[in-house]
């Protein structure tokens, strides 16, 4: 569409604006393993956080192909600065987007688009990578709460998120597929973040555990149905694909160009 293409055009020029200036910090960055709190908030300044975020609530409302691109462009500067945006977008709040209610939509999205909160997904466990069935998290019904206990692993995005995408069982525990999706806030009492993981590369992209002790959640906070969790994160896995697929092409056109020149 002609209004893609435009906005596309307009997201690389800014793109160039907001990292250009920035080439030379991105190595000291990842030798650092941080990412400065001053480059989250230019980040946000500049709508990165709102790529696939409605219009009516502060977004660019980008269509996959549109979303691809951009963190394509983003990576081929930095990879730990498009994994930032892209977990955030990507799988973070993917959820909200793909399965929130009007009323959850309303309550977080202006935020999540203005970088106010930052999101991320929170699926994988020491136990539980690949296989997600067999995550050992739980969330118990108590009145109108759930009570959430468990533990999560490689959490990207961990240490600067305040909005969590959780999965957790709510069936018993033999059986494997019952899992629930829920809205989890850092503020709620019993969420706690582990210290930033050393990698080996996207260094300056933080990592983290979440612990999650006795959680709260209100019965609002359920994302898609109680017992459906399965097929939400998978939903929010395909659907966020094509972001990671951008950024590896994006990775790869940056490479050559550098191959090229060495040659």
């Amino acid at each position: 569409r002609p209004q893609d293409v435009e906005l596309l055009k307009n997201v690389i020029t800014s793109l160039d604006q907001l990292l250009k200036p920035h080439e030379k910090d991105f190595r000291a960055w990842d030798r650092a393993g941080e990412m400065p709190p001053s480059m989250i908030e230019e980040l946000k300044q500049f709508g990165m956080f709102s790529l696939i975020i409605p219009e009516s609530h502060g977004g660019m409302a980008m269509n996959a192909t549109c979303y691809s691109r951009t963190l394509q462009e983003m990576a081929k500067y930095d990879g730990s600065v498009a994994v930032t945006v892209g977990a955030h977008s990507s799988i973070g709040m993917r959820g909200l987007v793909l399965f929130g209610t009007d009323a959850q939509k309303q309550q977080y999205f202006a935020k999540l688009a203005s970088g106010e909160m930052i999101a991320a997904f929170c699926l994988t466990e020491p136990g539980s990578g690949s296989d997600a069935a067999s995550i050992k998290t739980t969330a118990v019904k108590d009145g109108d709460h759930w009570v959430l206990n468990g533990n999560k692993l490689w959490i990207t995005n961990g240490g600067i998120a305040s909005f969590f995408t959780v999965f957790a069982k709510t069936g018993g525990q033999a059986e494997r597929g019952n899992m629930t999706a829920f809205i989890v806030t850092k503020d709620m009492p019993g969420v706690s973040v582990g210290p930033h993981e050393d990698k080996m590369g996207l260094r300056a992209s933080s990592t983290t555990t979440v612990h999650f002790d006795n959680v709260r959640i209100p019965d609002a906070n359920v994302l898609g149905e109680v017992g459906k969790g399965f097929k939400v994160a998978m939903k929010i896995l395909n659907s966020g694909r094509s972001g990671l697929g951008g950024g590896t092409i994006g990775v790869m056109k940056k490479l050559l160009a550098l191959g090229t020149k060495q040659a």
